[in-house]
């Protein structure tokens, strides 16, 4: 498959909601202009060209489809200019689903958008932190738009749903209402930007167990609920040091524009604020080659206690995004990460164990291929 540049373009700081946990900064009318836009998406394009890449561009924000024209004016201008220079170039978009509809997702789907939709599992678990302005939980309204998306079976889609200290303790049931009411893959974002006492940690690892227990029983029943973290965790088992898990490609792959036009190696950086550290250029100077080199040379896993770990390679210890939020470092790992991938992977392998030994058909036919 060819390797594609990520551009993501950060169209607004407004929001619907007020959801606690949220790391892309203060909440306000504060949207990209159009000149941003356009010269963020030519120097994606350029980038693309000089590396022999396709683009995906992905829009984000605060929640992007407060800016729907500026959207579907980005996307008509970029395949316009991408026809143009030869470009191969795909959309996607993470939204928080207060504002989808049908129109709009039918617009998406004939374009073939990746659609995110930010679900914090069941309503209780959900409402904890996604929240309006006035405080009412924003699950009924989000429940409405993963079942329109269930209209567009052929609209590639995923659910993200956070996990932090104050809803771990519904995430399996919030794992079991999504199953219920979406046909992919859930993925558990971990709040890796909050402060995990060991008690929460430890209530989090019973929620983990308790997860491991009910997949079991999906696949036996024969309907297995996927969740995205712990089928990683099993293909690891596979590939070693090949799994995707093992590489971090950030200020390679990835410019992610602000609102006010800082290029940002990853999109979870974008709300930390315009801090020279972790930005490398803009939209009207272009690409800072050093600070791109530095984030190149800097990036891995330089935690002296990670050297000779035996999971080293099925672990997400060299993301730079999530080392930074974690420990304040592209390339330093947070306790919190070392433990819950330790648990992650014992989960997986657990659950993979058994279900081999079982001979389990839905467990074969999708790690094994066997029918």
């Amino acid at each position: 498959m060819r390797e594609t540049l990520q551009l993501t373009l950060c169209l607004t700081h407004d929001c619907t909601l007020r959801c606690a946990y949220c790391y892309a900064g203060r909440k306000y009318a504060h949207a990209m202009t159009r000149e941003i836009a356009g010269l963020g998406m030519e120097a994606g394009l350029a980038e693309a060209q000089r590396t022999g890449r396709g683009v995906d561009v992905s829009f984000f924000g605060g929640e992007p489809l407060l800016e729907w024209e500026l959207l579907c004016h980005c996307w008509s201008y970029m395949e316009r200019r991408a026809a143009e220079l030869g470009v191969t170039v795909r959309y996607g978009i993470t939204t928080n689903g207060t504002l989808l509809d049908r129109e709009r997702l039918a617009w998406m789907a004939e374009r073939d958008f990746l659609v995110g939709l930010s679900v914090d599992g069941s309503p209780e678990m959900h409402n904890v932190n996604r929240r309006y302005a006035d405080g009412q939980g924003s699950h009924a309204a989000v429940a409405r738009a993963l079942a329109l998306l269930q209209e567009f079976p052929a609209l590639r889609s995923r659910v993200i749903c956070v996990v932090n200290p104050a809803n771990h303790h519904f995430l399996c049931e919030g794992v079991q209402w999504l199953h219920a009411h979406y046909r992919g893959v859930t993925g558990l974002n971990f709040d890796y930007w909050s402060q995990w006492s060991d008690a929460q940690f430890e209530s989090l690892c019973r929620q983990l167990d308790a997860l491991q227990e009910k997949m079991l029983e999906s696949y036996r029943e024969g309907n297995p609920i996927r969740e995205e973290n712990i089928e990683g965790k099993i293909w690891s088992a596979f590939r070693e040091a090949d799994s995707a898990c093992a590489h971090c490609t950030i200020g390679e792959q990835e410019i992610a524009v602000s609102v006010d036009g800082n290029f940002f190696p990853c999109s979870r950086m974008v709300g930390v604020g315009d801090d020279t550290q972790i930005t490398f250029g803009d939209v009207y100077r272009g690409i800072d080659r050093a600070r791109q080199s530095y984030f190149i040379a800097t990036r891995g896993n330089a935690t002296p206690e990670c050297r000779f770990c035996e999971l080293r390679h099925r672990c997400l210890n060299t993301c730079g995004c999530t080392n930074y939020a974690g420990s304040g470092h592209i390339n330093r790992v947070s306790p919190f990460l070392c433990n819950l991938e330790q648990k992650l992977i014992e989960v997986a392998d657990s659950l993979a164990e058994t279900l081999y030994q079982e001979s389990n058909p839905a467990f074969m036919q999708l790690f094994y291929r066997v029918k």
